[in-house]
């Protein structure tokens, strides 16, 4: 082999080296980064002590990942003060510790919990798992810490399942929590988060209590079977989003208490609230779809907006407030209703009641809702009722106002079409115009003798959520299928005017103050509510940042090039002499 060659092997020996060098993976599983290969990852497994995954916490570095893989862990209080992503593929159950640990003791922690984030967890993730902390005060605490997601996890029991204070830009979602003995998820003063698309059911108190919420959006949950309200807002509120979450079986529904500035609550579905004689607001207190509390206060531009909800089957009012409270302007909402007479709205609250009407849609039957002016509403709660064509029963289900029965109709024809509409079908008379993909207003026209009567005309009824008095025509609609087809445990009058209604509620609204948690109500609510910025922006979810992007590929090209080159250049190298010479 002369000497040329051996240089040429030496070169690509060395090419070889470098390139199988670089082969760090990275692999974005929800936007958790997992690096092998760097030492930024590493597994735990259940014969480790909670002192040993401590140490291990304590001395990664920021950004590493922790995976949980085995079935089932005890004993677990751990404490995250820096970035980590701390997850399960397996769904691991870790059961929270009832005693404080040794690293709690020395940051002045005196609760018990499965997780703490402090205020140097910034980044953090922690999903897949099942905590159960039925021997503990809670699940997960984030305290003071900013952009930590919670994700993906069941959480039981616990004082309260998830406790979240003093924290900006967290995201809490597709969480399942349930059986706190007290609130599923507390929120006690957030800034800028996101709350979506939890489960969160069968707690003792309300499914979510917020106190000191501001730019937030509580959207898409589920929440549901829980002792107290559904949704509870206390201390100040502002610019914040409730939107489009399903509501059901709750002592209320949604209990707004707070001085409110700027907030919205829109396309809700709040059904099948219940009464509770024995509840901690007052047995008159219960039973209502959306509660104005003693300590509501909002007003002028800033005002609270309620508007696009469906509130149906609910035990006392569907929409109610406080007695002592000024009277209150509602926005557009569904009330269940086939007429004023059975709408069950509280004399304190003036409603312009929305009304349905029937759409032509390719030659089937379609369903649209309308504001009190006769305009369709494109943006409304999700909810199912019974319509009843030429005797066939059907589901219609809405969606963004709209409704389509999947059933062929002869635009030559004119059918009996009944609507369920508070308890009662309410009858149309309907032919289908049009040919595929041809939407316009069937023209139906209302039965004779029906109460709950309906034209597509529209009503000259309007709203004004600055506190001005209402006109309501005669055109009403309601609907009676409860939005959510799951419930199966309903009781009690639901929708019905009960004869304990009384003339004057003189009871006084519970859960003022947070009676659990490490904060004061006092304390969380404190400062005036900023009034800067976009009211009702959407709050995008906080992605965690990456340690590592995937730049393998360009690292092996620029080092393919350079050797190229050296190759190119020693093999030319008697000729560039040459040159020279």
């Amino acid at each position: 082999m002369n000497k040329k060659a051996f240089n040429l092997f030496f070169i690509s020996l060395l090419l070889l080296f470098l390139v199988s060098s670089v082969n760090a993976t990275d692999i974005d599983n929800d936007n958790i980064t997992i690096r092998y290969g760097s030492g930024n990852y590493q597994t735990i497994t259940s014969d480790l002590s909670n002192d040993d995954i401590q140490s291990l916490f304590d001395n990664a570095k920021g950004g590493d990942t922790f995976e949980f893989t085995d079935s089932e862990y005890n004993n677990v209080s751990l404490v995250i003060d820096k970035k980590l992503n701390i997850i399960s593929k397996s769904n691991s159950v870790v059961y929270a510790s009832s005693e404080v640990s040794d690293k709690a003791k020395n940051m002045g922690i005196d609760k018990t919990f499965g997780f703490y984030f402090t205020s140097n967890s910034a980044g953090s993730v922690l999903s897949g798992m099942t905590i159960i902390a039925s021997d503990g005060d809670y699940g997960v605490v984030v305290d003071n810490a900013n952009n930590v997601q919670i994700k993906d996890n069941n959480v039981v029991g616990g004082l309260n399942s998830i406790l979240a204070k003093n924290s900006d830009k967290i995201v809490i979602s597709g969480n399942n929590l349930s059986k706190a003995n007290g609130d599923g998820l507390q929120l006690q003063n957030i800034k800028n988060s996101l709350i979506e698309k939890n489960e969160i059911s069968h707690n003792k108190k309300s499914g979510i209590l917020t106190d000191g919420l501001h730019y937030c959006n509580i959207t898409n949950n589920d929440v549901h079977h829980n002792d107290l309200n559904g949704i509870t807002v206390n201390g100040k509120s502002s610019h914040n989003l409730i939107y489009k979450n399903t509501i059901y079986e709750n002592t209320n529904g949604i209990y707004i208490n707070s001085t409110s500035a700027y907030d919205q609550v829109k396309s809700n579905s709040v059904t099948y609230s219940r009464k509770d004689p024995r509840s901690i607001m007052g047995g008159d207190e219960t039973g209502n779809g959306f509660l104005l509390g003693k300590g509501f206060k909002s007003s002028g531009s800033s005002l609270l907006k309620v508007e696009y909800n469906y509130l149906a089957y609910n035990e006392f009012f569907q929409a109610k407030n406080y007695w002592e409270n000024e009277n209150y302007a509602m926005g557009q909402n569904w009330y269940d209703s086939a007429g004023l007479s059975t709408t069950f709205v509280c004399p304190r609250l003036l409603a312009s009641l929305m009304k349905l009407d029937t759409w032509s849609i390719s030659n089937t039957l379609g369903l649209q809702m309308k504001d009190s002016s006769g305009k369709p509403v494109e943006d409304f709660a999700t909810f199912q009722t019974k319509v009843n064509v030429n005797g066939n029963q059907y589901t219609a289900t809405f969606i963004n106002g709209k409704a389509v029965i999947d059933v062929p109709l002869d635009p030559n024809v004119e059918y009996d079409v009944e609507v369920e509409i508070g308890g009662e079908l309410v009858k149309y008379k309907y032919r289908a115009y049009g040919d595929s993909g041809d939407n316009k207003d069937s023209k139906s026209s209302q039965s004779d003798g029906e109460t709950g009567s309906q034209s597509a005309d529209g009503n000259d009824g309007t709203s004004d959520v600055q506190g001005n008095s209402n006109s309501q025509g005669n055109a009403h609609g309601g609907n009676s299928a409860g939005s959510h087809v799951r419930n199966s445990d309903k009781s009690g009058n639901y929708g019905t005017n009960s004869s304990d209604i009384p003339s004057q509620d003189t009871s006084d609204n519970g859960e003022d103050a947070l009676s659990n948690g490490d904060l004061d109500a006092g304390d969380s609510g404190s400062g005036e509510a900023s009034q800067e910025g976009k009211a009702y922006e959407i709050v995008p979810p906080v992605t965690t940042s990456k340690e590592l992007q995937n730049t393998s590929g360009l690292a092996v090209l620029s080092i393919l090039a350079i050797l190229g080159c050296l190759i190119y250049g020693y093999w030319r190298k008697d000729d560039f002499g040459k040159f020279e010479k």
